[in-house]
């Protein structure tokens, strides 16, 4: 008895397995390669939007750090616990920021310029003599509190208690227009 003898190679059935397989994989991975570069995108806005929250926060910080010397600051209506170059206004649920920055001249001369920090519907605006700068956009909300002998003071709320200690820190919170809030501390 003899067997005939199969030919070589896949039947048409092995071949449409076969390919529903790899149809099926390809689905499977252009789903993963959408999902990821959608959060690729997603991240990036996020990391640009904390870039620019880094920076209105360093600016801030470094407008303190320069301020004019309590010897050299004229006498101003301020709270008694902050530096004389410094004032926070509360205004509506938020605050706003004054600061006398010492800034030098390329000739080796140094002035007085008043920064101003308030909250716009734009978002956060930073005002000196030479103009204005929106330094983060989309802030809903700008929160300064002040620590104190061991309280943290509230600028245009009833305080139980008034530290008599000098100011050794400032709370600086921006709030954006999702609810999230980004808080700093500055040291004194």
């Amino acid at each position: 008895m003899t067997c005939a003898a199969r030919p070589a190679g896949f039947t048409i059935i092995e071949m449409l397995v076969a390919i529903t397989l790899m149809a099926l994989m390809g689905v499977v991975c252009w789903r993963g390669l959408t999902f990821v570069s959608t959060q690729r995108a997603g991240i990036a806005q996020e990391t640009l939007e904390l870039s620019r929250m880094f920076t209105a926060f360093a600016q801030i910080e470094r407008d303190v750090a320069e301020r004019l010397p309590d010897v050299a600051a004229p006498a101003r209506a301020t709270t008694p616990e902050l530096p004389l170059a410094l004032t926070v206004l509360a205004v509506g649920e938020g605050s706003e920021l004054d600061v006398l920055r010492m800034l030098e001249e390329p000739n080796g001369a140094s002035r007085v310029v008043p920064v101003h920090y308030e909250r716009t519907a734009a978002g956060l605006l930073r005002r000196t003599p030479g103009g204005e700068v929106l330094v983060l956009p989309r802030v809903a909300r700008l929160k300064i509190r002040i620590h104190a002998g061991g309280f943290w003071i509230e600028p245009g709320r009833e305080q139980a208690v008034r530290p008599v200690a000098r100011a050794t820190a400032l709370e600086i919170s921006l709030e954006d227009e999702n609810g999230l809030r980004y808080v700093k501390l500055l040291a004194l």
